[in-house]
């Protein structure tokens, strides 16, 4: 009855730290601090990201919008700094599909975002003009634009336009405009689904656990036994 017991508090345990929710894919780019952040910021509870695009050598837009056009809403994470020494994870959210045609995606529903994931900022959308859609460009955001990638998906520059309070400052170190000098070293997008369960530990900690478990119960037979 013991050893049931303690098994059963164990499995709670596990269940309780369980991450709240999964990355499908990989990422260099957000870990579980990160993910619960954008979970908060979206505010759709438990998420599963699913990782559809990561920059590789010699990656461009077309490359980009292969990947995410018509997949619906996502995030969209890249590594940048203005300075070449200070690097910053930024980003967006894009609640409708990437395309390659349409230009400005114009909506008076202001629910998309953008973010600094290292410094915890969010910026939410307050005009009309939320990402652009352009086949030579990365995954771009408000008409001025507040985060913009080029064709290689390698430089850009962030300006505050359609997001946030307004003001020409930089999503990465909140600088004035300085033309197209924000580096972009890393690149990632994931499409957004709800989460479904819980993580499953792996099998090298289950059986360290059923290790434990199992010299918790002999421990407790042996004294039993010499009382």
């Amino acid at each position: 009855m013991f050893a049931k017991t303690l098994i059963a508090a164990a499995v709670l345990t596990l269940s309780m730290s369980a991450h709240a929710g999964v990355v499908v894919g990989g990422s260099t780019l957000i870990n579980a601090a990160g993910q619960s952040q954008l979970e908060l910021w979206l505010g759709q509870g438990q998420l599963t990201l699913t990782n559809i695009f990561t920059k590789t050598n010699g990656s461009t837009a077309t490359n980009f919008h292969a990947a995410a056009d018509g997949k619906g809403a996502t995030f969209a994470l890249m590594s940048a700094s203005e300075d070449g020494i200070t690097w910053k994870t930024i980003g967006g959210y894009d609640p409708v599909s990437w395309n390659s045609f349409s230009g400005y995606n114009v909506t008076n529903t202001y629910d998309g975002f953008v973010f600094n994931l290292t410094d915890g900022v969010k910026r939410q959308q307050t005009n009309e003009y939320q990402t652009a859609n352009v086949a030579g460009y990365g995954p771009t955001f408000g008409g001025g634009h507040d985060i913009y990638v080029n064709n290689t998906l390698d430089m850009g520059y962030s300006y505050a336009y359609s997001y946030g309070s307004g003001g020409a400052n930089s999503l990465v170190d909140s600088s004035g405009y300085n033309g197209s000098n924000m580096q972009i070293r890393a690149l990632e997008v994931f499409t957004i689904g709800g989460f479904t369960g819980q993580a499953v530990p792996e099998p090298a900690s289950m059986f360290l656990l059923g290790l434990g478990l199992i010299g918790v119960v002999a421990s407790r037979r042996k004294k039993a036994a010499q009382a």
